[in-house]
């Protein structure tokens, strides 16, 4: 039981307290998705930072990450998700051409982003998915849950 105290801070379990932490109340009670403020992994671990870039293009925003969406980066992916349709943009496309994997952890960032969008009237479209991330997307049958477009131009048209 020694060792599960130590590492509970990490896990974003417990704070210096001895109690149980209270933050995602405050996270909840603001109204936003997830766990924003104990990221659950330790910010040490290895791994790529993902990289991304939007624009908008009429009254749709395009979100294009680069990189691996795992358990280093999940949190930021879903964080930059979320406040991206909390903007509440009519139309949300996300450029998946750029992720090389995603694990269930991206997956779950997905899933609190339609949620949020589900709220803010905003649509999600995934736009440009490689063959692993199609993969992915239909083993995972997010495919069903999204909106999966060809080209930019194919999800903006809807």
């Amino acid at each position: 039981m020694e060792h599960l105290a130590q590492i509970a801070p990490i896990l974003g379990a417990y704070t210096d307290t001895a109690g149980p932490s209270r933050s995602w109340q405050s996270a909840n009670a603001r109204g936003s998705f997830g766990n924003r403020v104990n990221p659950r992994y330790a910010t040490g671990m290895s791994g790529d930072v993902l990289q991304w870039s939007s624009e908008t293009r009429g009254s749709a925003v395009v979100l294009s990450p680069q990189g691996r969406v795992d358990e280093t980066s999940a949190d930021a992916f879903k964080d930059h998700l979320v406040d991206a349709v909390e903007a509440n943009p009519p139309t949300a496309i996300i450029d998946l051409s750029g992720i090389e994997y995603m694990s269930s952890r991206g997956l779950r960032g997905l899933t609190l982003a339609q949620r949020a969008a589900n709220e803010s009237g905003t649509t999600i479209v995934l736009a440009c998915p490689n063959d692993t991330m199609r993969e992915i997307l239909a083993i995972s049958r997010y495919d069903m849950v999204f909106r999966v477009a060809d080209t930019i131009e194919d999800a903006i048209g809807n």
